[in-house]
Parts: C-alpha cells; structure tokens; sequence
C-alpha cells in the first residue's frame, strides 16, 4: 500500500498545491475586506497602529488557508487515485486501492493489482493534470488588494491645526532623539525608541488637537512609568523600607527616581537621627531582601555602626558608592526620558501659564473696578442729608456703607472705608448647623418668611493671608508629588502660586 501510494504522491502534492491557492484566495479575500474596513474606520476614528493590524488580519488568512488544506480539507488517497483515473487510469487506481486495502482473494484480484501498479508507473499522472482555480475568486482577491493599497494611501483627515501642532511636537521629539540616543547603551535605546516611536505614530493619526494632547498625556504617562520600572530592584526596595522610617521620606524619594546626586546630598539625614530612630532604621534594613552583593554588604556594615553608633561615617561612604551604582543603572534611560517629557510638557505649560496671566491681569482690573465704585458710593454717602430738616444717606455695598443726617441748614456724614476680606482657616471639623429666618415686606397677602438650613460648619480661625496662602499652596504641591500628574503640571501649579504672590 505505501508503495502505490508513492507512485500517486506526486499527484497528491499538485492537489494540495491546487487547494491551497483556492483556499488561500477564499481566506485573504475576507480578510484583506475586513482590512479595508479597518483603514477607513481609521480615517475617521483613532486606532493606534492600524497597519499592525491589518497585517495581522492578513496573517490570520494565511493560516486559515493552512488550516483549511492540511486539516479539514485535506487531500485523501481516495481522492487522488480517483483524480488518477480521470487522467488516464481507467478505474484501475481506485480499484487496485480498495484491493490493497482489503487485501487479495484470488489470482484474478492479484492480477488486478499488479497491473494497477504497472500503470501507475508508466504512466505520469500529475504532468497529465492541470491545476484549475475559479476566476471570480482571482478577481475578487485582486481587487481586494487593489483596494486595500490604495485605501491605505488615502491621507487622514485632519485639522489644520492638529498637523500644525503635531509637526511641532514630531519635530522636537526629533531634536531629544539626537541629543540624548548618542550616550545610551544598545538596551537603553530599544526602550527609549519603543516608547517614542509609539507616540510619533499617534501624533501622526491624530485627526485634532485633543487627540494629539490625549496622545502626548498618555505618552508622558507611560514614560513616567518606564522611569520607575527602570531603576534597579534592589533601590527601590531599599527605597520602600526607608519610606516607612521618619525623616528618610526625601532620600526614599531621590532612590525610587534612581537619582545618584539627589542620594549623596540625602545620605547623611542619616546621621542626625536619633538613638531610637537609628535602631529602628538598623532593623528595618535587616528585614530587606537585597540581590546585589555589594549593596548588601554595605547595607550590613550600616546595621552594625547604627547598632554600635561607631564608624557611621565610613559605612555611610560605602553605602552612599553602593547605591551609586545601582543609580546609575539606565541612568541615561531615564535622562532621556525626562527629557523628552520636559520638551513635550513646554508649550502646553507655556500656553496655560499665558492663560493664567491674563485671567490674573482681568482680577486685577476688576479688583481696581470694584474699588472706584465703592470710593464713588463713599463719597455719595457723604453728600447725604444736604438741604433742610431731616436725614439722608446712601447705603454702599461690598463691605461699606454711606450714612448721612442732615439738621436744619443739612449737614451731612458718610462713611466709605472698605474692610479688608477676612481670612479663615479650613477648620470645619466641628460641624454645626442653625435655621436663618428672613421676614419679608408686607402686602396685601401677608407678610412672607423665608427659612434657610445652613451646614457649612463652623468658621475657622481668623488668620494672616500669608499663612493660609501658604498652607494652600503645600498641600497643592505635597499632592503633585503624591498623585500620578503629567509632566509640566507641577511647574504650572508652582506658577500659579508665584502669581498670586505678587
């Protein structure tokens, strides 16, 4: 039987060849359509790398054209000797197949069979054969990818002023490139290069300008992210031991950003520590899990001197080169992308500072409006009462009144100064409420009463201005440093605040 079925593989395999174009047209003709729809969805809606997918789609074809051939509509022997027959073979292969199948009963049957093996040799079946494919699936397939190619280069459309602002942004990320990619190692730069080809490529679809600031908000957000998966395990465990011990808060921080200078000028809070504090710090170092050899010795010679409280200074040296070290794993990595952000982050905290200025400049003009308005309502105050018996005044709003009594030849008093705005603290913990009845004016129904339910608490403590600005502006720029913010977001919070200094 293996021996009929090599003379008939020949044959076999121009069949399969057969069926895989068939199948291979069917399969890529569906999926360069859902190509097709992809692109243009993607004209008008944003998918980061469609052309990946596309492929991918493609992809997913050809292997359901493999499938298809090899599995489910596999070639069979039955098929083959079938095919064998009609070119030539006169019923002789499939008959001498199913008499190799179920084996020879006489000589007649033998005979059969060694004549089907004579004919299969003599006789080249699958030069004889001709592979046919159907030509409505040839053009749908070519025009399919026709389409797909074309499709594919038709421009996105976008406003103008989103290819303005995205060219910018293409072109600054062009210049950081340059500037930092020199100094980094082979790894360094696969990272870095993941990282910003993926927000080219969206800065490059992006049909607005809030697509383009959305793509830059999440590329900062995952190169803020890549900064901290690139420091070495070993700091940043070290980083959240210290966290946990007090007054190490600042050089936990410096060793979370692998920031090797920020390290050294922080190394030595250690030694104003306490008794107490030392010991704690002694203990808490004992119970981390470090892997680099160095690290952990130098970390073992400081439990030791906190413990005997001799040699802090020598083991806080050793410390301070190990961890150095450790900094200074993708150190440039992480230059770069600091960088980067910093130049994506400029325009925007430029533009938002602008705003700011000019949203200060308007308080300030109405600040100076409201104050001619309450003079000219204190002067008007102090004209009151002129001209005869009795009293007249005029009542100022925002903070003053003018009052005027006039007697006999009418003179008058008024009073226009303006209090300054008090100031108090955001102590509400004492929550306290009251019921505030305003009587109305009387008529013809009645006089009416209006009930309100006041819950705000109760006031704070009358303080300066300065120190309440103060308190605002440490928990704003404590929660900056806290929560996940873009980069650029602290130096326009910090701005902010400087303007209201003036």
């Amino acid at each position: 039987m293996k021996e009929f079925l090599r003379l008939l593989f020949p044959l076999k395999r121009k069949l399969m060849l057969e069926r895989f174009c068939k199948w291979f047209l069917i399969w890529e003709s569906i999926t360069g359509s859902m190509g097709i729809l992809l692109l243009l969805i993607s004209k008008f809606y944003r998918i980061d790398h469609v052309l990946f997918w596309c492929g991918v789609l493609l992809l997913c074809g050809l292997l359901a054209t493999l499938v298809t051939t090899f599995w489910i509509k596999k070639v069979t022997a039955q098929e083959t000797a079938a095919t064998a027959d009609a070119c030539g073979g006169a019923e002789r292969m499939i008959t001498t197949m199913e008499l190799l199948q179920r084996g020879t009963n006489n000589d007649v049957e033998a005979l059969a069979v060694a004549d089907g093996f004579a004919k299969a040799k003599e006789q080249d079946f699958a030069k004889q054969y001709h592979i046919q494919l159907s030509k409505k699936w040839l053009r749908l397939c070519a025009v399919v990818f026709a389409a797909l190619v074309c499709v594919g280069f038709v421009p996105i459309q976008r406003e103008p002023e989103a290819k303005i602002f995205a060219d910018a942004k293409l072109e600054k990320i062009e210049q950081v490139k340059e500037e930092v990619q020199e100094e980094m190692t082979k790894e360094e730069k696969q990272i870095f290069t993941k990282a910003v080809k993926s927000l080219e490529q969206a800065l490059q679809q992006a049909k607005t300008q809030k697509q383009a600031e959305d793509a830059i908000q999440q590329a900062q957000q995952e190169m803020k992210q890549l900064e901290k998966q690139s420091v070495s395990k070993d700091l940043s465990a070290l980083a959240e031991t210290l966290k946990k011990q007090a007054g190490m808060e600042d050089l936990a921080k410096q060793m979370e950003q692998g920031n090797g200078k920020g390290i050294a000028e922080r190394m030595q809070q250690i030694q104003n520590m306490s008794p107490e504090q030392k010991a704690a710090l002694a203990q808490a170092l004992a119970q981390t899990e470090i892997s680099d050899e160095a690290l952990q010795e130098a970390l073992q010679q400081l439990q030791d001197a906190l413990q005997n409280d001799e040699n802090l200074q020598d083991a806080l040296q050793q410390l301070q080169k190990a961890v150095t070290a450790q900094a200074n794993t993708n150190a440039k990595l992480r230059y770069g992308l600091q960088k980067m952000n910093q130049s994506l982050a400029q325009n925007a905290v430029s533009a938002n500072n602008n705003t700011m200025q000019n949203q200060a400049q308007t308080n300030a003009q109405g600040a100076q409006h409201n104050q001619g308005n309450q003079s000219t309502q204190g002067n008007q105050g102090q004209q009151g009462g002129n001209g005869g018996n009795g009293t007249q005044g005029a009542n100022g709003t925002n903070g003053m009144q003018g009052n005027g009594a006039g007697a006999g030849g009418g003179n008058g008093r008024g009073r226009g100064h303006i209090e300054a705005e008090p100031i108090y603290t955001r102590n509400a913990a004492n929550k306290a409420d009251e019921d505030v009845q305003l009587q109305g004016i009387d008529t013809e129904q009645g006089q009416t009463t209006m009930t309100e339910h006041h819950t705000m608490g109760e006031e704070g403590e009358h303080v300066p201005y300065d120190t309440v600005y103060q308190q605002y502006r440490n928990d704003a720029m404590r929660s900056l440093e806290e929560q996940n913010i873009p980069y650029g977001m602290k130096t326009l919070v910090s701005d902010y605040f400087s303007t209201l200094e003036q």
